[in-house]
């Protein structure tokens, strides 16, 4: 049985107690300037919690990272992971991106297809977005049925592409204000050759990249307090701090278990981010107060903790709806 899957389905002791266990654990930091040097981090990490769950695993290398530029590698390659564990096997640890967003226009819009050719499907289209300087990575990229209805369900579907494969171009690297050490790029598909195989079975937006956002949130939520918490052990932050914050990263870890599109996750997820975002609002005067040097590095690094708040918000205010609230 997949190792997410057999989390998915214990009675929560054995993930939680293990869990904490890790996190209790001291650890040393790589000291890492670009993606050539966290790599090999973040492989070695993987493989050697092959059978651990993707949390466990994402939560493992996030607190061997020295900045936030990994710690957020480390949860968004996480939630990848326990979204695809058949096409992303944990005995090989290459890098992963989804790739939605389509430069000026909306989701519901995209205009990336994929279309039949005979004995195969082709896939055409471009994509904003796309991590870069990571080597070959996995896209999963979402696409519009050349021979589906234009909108709704069934509309579109998720693809699985090398970033090698013939007709992928990934663009330059552009830079970025904050994580700049995180590159990222654009990427083009032209004729790109698809197998069924590649196809991921269900509805591209509503089963795949609309549930892929809560389960984005929940690890890289998770990843960064497992950081600030290793941190703390070396800083002397207070104790009160600390035990609130292994009691999120074990709630976030929960959550990330749960069906992400059932309204009951919803609403146990936002309230699990709440707090995470509360404690990591208070990150800031302690890192200031005792790291002053990683402080700077920290606040340069602030605007990627907001990226998808008003979308979370929204979320939540319609589960709440649902509710009757």
């Amino acid at each position: 049985m997949n190792a997410d899957r057999r989390g998915e389905a214990d009675d929560g002791s054995c993930f939680e107690s293990a869990l904490v266990g890790h996190l209790l654990e001291p650890v040393d930091q790589a000291p890492c300037d670009s993606a050539a040097d966290w790599l090999p981090t973040w492989r070695e990490t993987v493989s050697r919690h092959a059978d651990t769950d993707a949390y466990t695993t994402a939560v493992l290398a996030a607190m061997r990272a020295d900045r936030l530029a990994w710690v957020f590698f480390a949860g968004y390659q996480g939630a990848l992971r326990r979204a695809f564990p058949d096409h992303l096997p944990a005995g090989r640890p290459r890098a992963a991106a989804l790739c939605a967003n389509e430069a000026g226009r909306k989701l519901s819009a995209i205009d990336t297809r994929l279309r039949d050719d005979g004995d195969v499907h082709r896939l055409d289209g471009a994509k904003s977005w796309v991590l870069s300087e990571v080597g070959e990575l996995d896209a999963f990229v979402l696409a519009r049925r050349a021979d589906g209805p234009e909108r709704g369900p069934g509309s579109q579907v998720l693809v699985r592409v090398s970033s090698t494969a013939p007709g992928v171009t990934i663009g330059p690297s552009r830079p970025q204000a904050f994580i700049p050490e995180m590159g990222h790029a654009s990427m083009t598909l032209d004729s790109v050759a698809i197998t069924p195989a590649q196809i991921i079975a269900g509805d591209g937006y509503a089963d795949h990249t609309k549930p892929f956002r809560l389960r984005e949130d929940l690890f890289i939520g998770g990843c960064t307090l497992a950081w600030l918490l290793a941190g703390a052990r070396r800083r002397a932050w207070p104790t009160d701090w600390c035990q609130c914050a292994l009691a999120a990263i074990t709630q976030l870890g929960r959550c990330s278990m749960l069906p992400p599109n059932a309204s009951e996750t919803i609403l146990l997820a936002a309230g699990a981010l709440t707090t995470a975002a509360a404690l990591t609002d208070q990150a800031d005067a302690l890192m200031t107060e005792t790291d002053p040097a990683s402080a700077d590095r920290w606040r340069r690094d602030m605007p990627v903790r907001t990226i998808g708040r008003e979308a979370a918000h929204a979320r939540a205010g319609k589960a709440w709806q649902l509710a009757g609230f």
